[in-house]
């Protein structure tokens, strides 16, 4: 893993020319307090929809790099096609910017997100659990049991983005984002496609 903080060194030096870094007063410093969107699950032949929240910090490397470090839920489906998910997913952004002033500002990038993910072995495209209880008197038995149609996991997923900003101004912006995460919960594939909109501060 030496070569991660190689690659934030060499991002850090990479300029655009005389372009400043983003925000009002050039010091690349960004939050983005709320995004929101669709989500979508697709594994074992199924899909299911639900939303997507996201909070995020992003600091400017360079003009055309940075470090975004977003904080995300998402949860949908129905029945035992449900999906959930939680997690912190750091990494690196490039940013095709060449202009302090420049309106519409694409961008691709990926990171790790570390946290957890779940799915209803439905959506799984598994056979479901049942259980038969038997006659029990005892009213002091603890009923927070979890779902045997629901598996989750901890774990770092690769994720990857991709979107554009449009900055009306340098201190304002609308980020129109892509995510896409893969995880593998008990052998099974599920893909995660996340579009959002949010909005972001910069300083």
């Amino acid at each position: 893993m030496t070569f991660v903080p190689l690659l934030v060194v060499l991002a850090s030096t990479a300029t655009a020319g005389d372009v400043p870094r983003s925000g009002y007063f050039g010091a690349g410093v960004n939050l983005e307090p709320l995004a929101l969107g669709p989500m979508q699950a697709f594994s074992g032949g199924r899909a299911a929809v639900g939303i997507s929240l996201q909070a995020s910090f992003q600091v400017d490397l360079g003009a055309r790099w940075a470090f975004r470090l977003p904080l995300e839920v998402g949860v949908g489906g129905s029945g035992d096609a449900t999906f959930s998910e939680l997690g912190l997913t750091p990494g690196l952004l490039y940013r095709w910017r060449d202009d302090a002033a420049q309106r519409w500002v694409p961008y691709v990038g990926g990171g790790l997100k570390l946290g957890a993910a779940g799915a209803g072995r439905e959506l799984l495209g598994l056979p479901l659990v049942t259980t038969v209880q038997s006659l029990d008197l005892d009213f002091d038995d603890d009923d927070s049991e979890s779902d045997p149609n629901f598996e989750s996991r901890l774990g770092a997923f690769p994720e990857v983005w991709a979107g554009v900003e449009w900055h009306p101004n340098r201190w304002f912006a609308l980020n129109l984002g892509v995510a896409y995460t893969y995880v593998r919960v008990l052998g099974t594939s599920v893909h995660l496609l996340h579009e959002r909109v949010g909005v972001r501060f910069s300083l």
